[in-house]
C-alpha cells in the first residue's frame, strides 16, 4: 500500500491558471515502488507531465477552462455593415478586431482532475485521485479586456 504527498493540490485563480508541483509516493514496507505517473482528465498541451520512480512532476499553465463568448465585427465595421462573429474563449479571439459583448462564464470555478498510478515491482497498482480547483476570480477576464486593445 502507498500514500502520495501531498494529498490536495491548492487552488489557483483564474488570472494564473498554472500549476507546478512534484507528487511522492511512498510504501509501506516489503513493497517496494517502481514507477510513478499521472494523466489529466483532459487535453491541455501546456502541462508537462514527468513520471519518476517515486515521484511525478506536473508543471505548466492550463488554457482557460472558462468559456467566454465574445461578439466582433472587423476593426471600424459594426453590426449593421457585416454580420457579427462569435467565439468561445479568449485564445480564440483575433487580435485586432472591435469586439463589443462578451458572454461571461458565470461558473464559479472550474476544476482538473489527474490520476496518480503508483506502480510496484510486485503486484498491482495503485490509483489516486487529485484535483486541481481553478477559480473564475473575473481579474481575469477583466485584464484581459483591458490589455485587449493596447
Amino acid at each position: 500500500m502507498a500514500t502520495i504527498l501531498p494529498e490536495t493540490i491548492p487552488q489557483t485563480t483564474r488570472s494564473e491558471r498554472n500549476i507546478d508541483i512534484t507528487v511522492s509516493a511512498t510504501a509501506l514496507l516489503p513493497e517496494i515502488i517502481s514507477s510513478v505517473s499521472a494523466s489529466l482528465d483532459t487535453d491541455d498541451p501546456l502541462i508537462v507531465i514527468t513520471p519518476g520512480e517515486t515521484e511525478v512532476s506536473i508543471v505548466g499553465t492550463y488554457n482557460d477552462p472558462f468559456e467566454d463568448f465574445f461578439t466582433y465585427v472587423e476593426k471600424g465595421s459594426s453590426n449593421l455593415l457585416e454580420t457579427p462573429k462569435i467565439v468561445k474563449g479568449v485564445s480564440n479571439l483575433p487580435l485586432k478586431k472591435d469586439f463589443y459583448e462578451l458572454n461571461q462564464d458565470q461558473n464559479r470555478l472550474a476544476t482538473k482532475t489527474y490520476t496518480i498510478t503508483v506502480n510496484f515491482e510486485v503486484g498491482a497498482p495503485q490509483t489516486f485521485t487529485l484535483t486541481h480547483d481553478i477559480l473564475n476570480d473575473l481579474e481575469g477576464i477583466r485584464s484581459f479586456v483591458a490589455s485587449y486593445y493596447e
